[in-house]
């Protein structure tokens, strides 16, 4: 090539020309997102512990629930000998212990502050000397105190409906000569009256008439057992009747007992070797046969409704309808239960705390027990499972337990020195001590 042919070339720069806009970024389109999702989550969290609250609340407000219980709990007051039956009756209203006590050659209705112990409201009983007042509470949640009086020379005698909130008597109802009594509604009592060592006369009283009267064989102290839309008189391990609401005989069981679960009456019978046979009975129906002796819930939140629990060698959960076992736990539960979130809470000889789910059996070992202890039936606060743990019987009771919710570990709460025994009355830890003083702790 020519060299001529090489023009010389002068390099021009470009005009100033302003920045074009650039592309948005990914980062500026969905900045929003993750925020919106972060709101979200902690909106989620809010409602989830809302509704943790919320359900904590209402376990907090079921029959059989404690007050709730620190890491420390104290001596709030020493129980007189003269209220320690009332203490021990168990019945709780509106922050007070209510019952029966007996004031020199007299009775009265008290209510005592959980509190404290100080007297809320006493109303006395015109009742003889010879023949004590029979007190017990009204059905869960009526706060009733119900009391049957016998008047000095008079013949039969009244039940008492007291408010159990205030100590006034809101009405009274004629009854014929009575050792114990049920009352079932506002116009329905049956009564039970021993005619020698091993017969009764049951009646019902129907507002103030006697509509029948049965003479049923019985044991030692029989008491009247309602539920399922029949009646029983049942002295535990000894002797159970069933009769019908008109009064007819339906079945006399020796070594046997009665008490109520859900809408059934249920008997359980006893064989030699102590192993029970529980049979449930509603008005009408067959009666359902489960294996072992029922157990019945400390306290139920209503989430395992259906379900029978019964324990003997064995814990074992069965249909309430149909009495088809679901499921077998090999180590029998101590004592009660609780229900919480479908699962069937208690404690056995290997667990301080164990769950199991109420339909399936699926089984989780929440605390294991320490050598060298004994668990009594769980209690709760609505927060945590509690477990009362003996040693030998000088040593002092202990109180443990684990979350009732989520995970976490074994937790021990701090008891008052110098105690012999540990138990819960009404929403209360009572305790004796080796001396034989009753403190309410708190």
């Amino acid at each position: 090539m020519d060299r001529d042919a090489v023009r010389p070339v002068e390099l021009v720069e470009d005009d100033e020309r302003p920045d074009a806009p650039l592309p948005p970024s990914r980062w500026r389109r969905w900045w929003p997102v993750p925020v919106v999702l972060a709101l979200l989550a902690v909106g989620a969290q809010a409602g989830l512990d809302a509704r943790a609250r919320a359900q904590d609340a209402r376990i907090a407000s079921l029959p059989g629930t404690l007050a709730p219980v620190g890491d420390t709990v104290t001596a709030r007051w020493t129980v007189a000998p003269g209220d320690v039956d009332v203490v021990s009756a168990g019945f709780e209203v509106a922050g007070a212990f209510v019952g029966l006590r007996q004031e020199g050659e007299g009775y009265a209705a008290v209510a005592l502050g959980a509190g404290g112990g100080g007297v809320r409201w006493r109303t006395v009983l015109d009742a003889d000397e010879a023949r004590a007042p029979r007190c017990a509470a009204g059905d869960t949640g009526s706060a009733r105190l119900y009391c049957m009086v016998e008047a000095p020379g008079s013949d039969g005698g009244s039940l008492l409906e007291i408010d159990a909130r205030d100590g006034a008597v809101l009405g009274t109802t004629a009854l014929p000569p009575a050792d114990t009594f049920a009352r079932v509604d506002a116009h329905t009592t049956y009564v039970a009256l021993a005619r020698g060592e091993s017969s009764c006369d049951v009646s019902a009283v129907v507002d103030t008439r006697v509509r029948w009267t049965s003479r049923v064989a019985c044991g030692v102290e029989p008491q009247l057992v309602v539920g399922g839309g029949l009646v029983a008189l049942s002295s535990w391990g000894e002797q159970v009747t069933v009769l019908t609401r008109a009064g007819d005989v339906l079945e006399e069981q020796g070594s046997a007992g009665a008490e109520v679960l859900g809408d059934a009456l249920v008997v359980v019978t006893l064989d030699d070797a102590g192993t029970g046979t529980s049979r449930l009975l509603r008005a009408g129906k067959p009666p359902v046969a489960v294996a072992g002796s029922v157990m019945v819930p400390r306290v139920d939140d209503g989430s395992a409704a259906g379900v029978v629990v019964t324990a003997d060698r064995s814990t074992q959960g069965f249909d309430a309808r149909t009495g088809e076992r679901l499921w077998r736990y090999p180590v029998p539960l101590s004592g009660t239960y609780l229900v919480r979130g479908g699962k069937v809470v208690g404690s056995s000889s290997q667990d301080m705390v164990v769950a199991i789910d109420a339909r399936s059996g699926t089984v989780q070992h929440r605390a294991a027990l320490r050598r060298d202890a004994l668990p009594m039936a769980p209690v709760t606060d609505g927060l945590s499972f509690l477990t009362i743990l003996r040693g030998a019987p000088s040593d002092p009771p202990r109180l443990v337990g684990v979350p009732a919710v989520g995970g976490g570990g074994v937790l021990e709460v701090t008891l008052p020195g110098g105690l012999l025994g540990l138990r819960q009355e009404g929403r209360r830890l009572v305790a004796s001590g080796t001396d034989g003083t009753v403190w309410v702790l708190g």
